[in-house]
């Protein structure tokens, strides 16, 4: 093992909302679906045979309805005409949706003989929610939503009418489903049952209990476990992250039921809910990269010390046990199942179902043929066999019947949960979304930022650069952070020999806290704008010396990290070589971790030793293929901390 490299050896060793309402015709509002989790487009025979997903948060903006399936469509057969209709649907079922919609878009006609051809759009529960209350910007628009839990449509509607616009869906028990999956708390079997699973009912407040031993594991005789280590995503984003906060609410006041925002302001409440979110480890934007990076550690023998457990849905642990961590239901079968499998725990204080609502929209573009196709596409999700198919995949069906592989062996127990809370007020839930914006873990980041000369480069059609899309990302994204978030601004280049590649911009710090007279986000701000780009790409050497920096200054009560996004390789003449960034990375630094969250843009971005330095963190890698990627990407990325 090299000795431990400090800021001066790198140095050295470098080579350098408000509207009149109006009224739109209410919604025919039919049940939702539950699918696995993919935005991927080629169907694939079988019922346990889908098609391939993305693995993207953003991704699934192409249509499903189209191929074979249209060009029967647009045949002979429709004399009538057809009907396009465009589902937007949550990642973790978008993959069934759409091979239901190929099938059923082959011979699909509506009540008065029209033929109907279904596009599947995939998006987080959270971004879409995020995109209709901006009026859809985005193209194609959808007719139908159906995130993954009929918690969202309160939320949306009240944002809606806080900036008087017109509503867009119905109620939550107004929206009929057609599937479910409760929300669990996924955790290596071993664990589980030194907690006493399957036999003994565990709660949020014993995960709590476990977090604050300071011996952690050691607590149940396994001190080689280390700590207690909580993933979970963020709720702005995922509904598994914003269902796992609202529960540990539940769980803190004590009840089933009724919770109102008086019991999120609630000293005691918030105490016990900080309590949860301190045991976080990581936060992320989807529960699938927690499964990949558990998959990675299992194969390497670590499943044990890379995370303790990850709030997230039933189906998902079955499908990882059953050797597809990313659930992309094409790789069924290919793929061996893990040494170690995860076991579903569901909180005895109670938990919530993601009911998958499928709702029309009240919108202008949705006619009355885009209401009478989505009716008749709820009849065929309704039917016997597609019920069956959620079930073969995991799915519990409409009345939370599971299916009859479900049970102990694959992770799960049928006859759990036994208690179900109910969709609270949208008012609650606004209230538990900013407690947790105060709760949360906060951050000891630095944001790293590629000025090279490639970042100039224009993108076509906009009148602007690489650079300016990334720097008005990297300012939007300023609003993420709290005061209590640690930040800072580094900017990298490189290529001159003898002269260090990154530079300091803002020192990381307190986002509440002045920096030169000034508060910190308005000096983070000023310094993106005037960024340059020139020179070449000192990635390597800005990695290692950003990660030294904040484990120089690290907190053990904070999510450390680095962000660097980058649009090309590293290119700097000297300094580290890939292998030796990784062994930095690596090495011991006596319980002490950073994890480096890192986005590739462009085409020519290193993807995939980006990917590697990533994983060597227990980090997390992003791709925005263009510059009009980076909003949502850069955001993603930030989910993490």
């Amino acid at each position: 093992m090299p000795r431990h490299l400090t800021l001066a050896d790198i140095g050295r060793g470098m080579s350098r909302h408000r509207r009149p309402r109006r009224r739109w015709p209410r919604p025919v509002v039919i049940g939702l679906v539950p699918v696995l989790l993919v935005g991927g487009a080629f169907a694939v025979p079988g019922v346990r045979s889908l098609v391939a997903r993305s693995g993207s948060l953003f991704s699934g903006s192409g249509k499903a309805g189209t191929g074979a399936a249209a060009a029967a469509a647009a045949g002979p057969r429709c004399p009538r005409g057809t009907t396009e209709l465009v589902v937007a649907s949550s990642v973790d079922k978008s993959a069934m949706l759409t091979r239901f919609a190929q099938q059923f878009s082959a011979t699909g006609k509506d009540a008065e003989g029209r033929c109907i051809t279904v596009s599947v759009l995939a998006k987080s529960s959270g971004a879409a929610e995020s995109l209709l209350a901006a009026g859809w910007p985005d193209s194609p628009r959808p007719d139908v939503w159906s995130p993954s839990a009929a918690l969202w449509l309160p939320l949306l509607e009240t944002q809606l009418a806080t900036a008087q616009k017109s509503s867009l869906v119905p109620g939550a028990a107004a929206a009929p489903r057609l599937a479910t999956s409760p929300m669990v708390v996924a955790m290596p079997r071993p664990m589980a049952e030194a907690l006493g699973w399957p036999g003994a009912a565990i709660g949020w407040a014993d995960l709590l209990r476990l977090a604050s031993e300071h011996t952690g594991w050691g607590a149940f005789g396994h001190p080689e476990w280390g700590p207690f280590l909580l993933g979970k995503t963020n709720p702005n984003f995922s509904n598994a992250g914003l269902e796992g906060t609202l529960a540990a609410y539940y769980a803190a006041v004590g009840r089933s039921k009724d919770l109102t925002p008086a019991d999120i302001a609630d000293a005691a409440s918030r105490r016990f809910v900080a309590g949860v979110e301190q045991s976080i480890v990581r936060y992320g934007d989807t529960t699938t990269s927690f499964f990949t990076d558990w998959n990675r550690a299992d194969a390497a023998g670590q499943t044990m010390t890379y995370i303790s457990a990850v709030v997230t849905e039933e189906n998902l642990v079955a499908a990882y046990n059953d050797g597809n961590p990313t659930d992309d239901p094409a790789l069924v079968g290919k793929n061996p199942k893990p040494h170690v499998p995860l076991v579903s725990i569901y909180p005895k204080e109670g938990t919530f179902l993601a009911d998958h609502p499928y709702a029309v929209l009240s919108a202008p573009w949705v006619t009355d043929a885009k209401r009478a196709a989505a009716d008749a596409f709820l009849g065929y999700l309704r039917s016997a066999d597609v019920q069956r198919s959620f079930q073969a995949n995991y799915f519990r069906d409409a009345d939370a019947r599971a299916g009859d592989q479900a049970g102990p062996a694959i992770g799960l127990l049928p006859n759990q949960p036994t208690q179900i809370f109910p969709t609270p007020a949208a008012e609650t839930t606004l209230a538990a979304l900013e407690s947790w914006a105060q709760l949360r873990k906060t951050a000891n980041v630095i944001s790293l930022l590629d000025v090279s000369g490639s970042m100039q480069e224009a993108v076509p059609g906009t009148g602007t650069t690489r650079l300016d899309a990334a720097k008005q990302a990297a300012v939007s994204s300023l609003k993420l952070f709290t005061d209590a978030d640690e930040v800072g601004l580094w900017s990298f280049s490189g290529g001159i020999k003898g002269v260090k590649d990154y530079t300091e911009q803002v020192p990381i710090g307190p986002m509440g806290a002045p920096v030169d007279g000034r508060p910190r986000r308005d000096a983070i701000e000023t310094a993106l704008k005037g960024l340059q780009a020139k020179g070449d790409t000192g990635l390597y050497n800005s990695i290692a010396a950003a990660y030294t920096s904040v484990l120089d200054r690290y907190r053990a009560d904070r999510i450390n990290a680095v962000v660097v996004l980058t649009d090309g390789k590293n290119e700097a003449q000297g300094g580290l070589s890939l292998d030796q960034l990784l062994t930095l990375l690596q090495r011991d630094t006596k319980g002490r971790s950073a994890r480096v969250i890192t986005i590739a843009y462009g085409p020519d971005a290193d993807q995939a030793t980006l990917a590697r330095i990533a994983r060597a963190t227990k980090g997390a890698s992003y791709v925005a293929p263009s510059a009009a990627d980076i909003p949502k990407v850069y955001s993603a990325a930030l989910s993490n901390i």
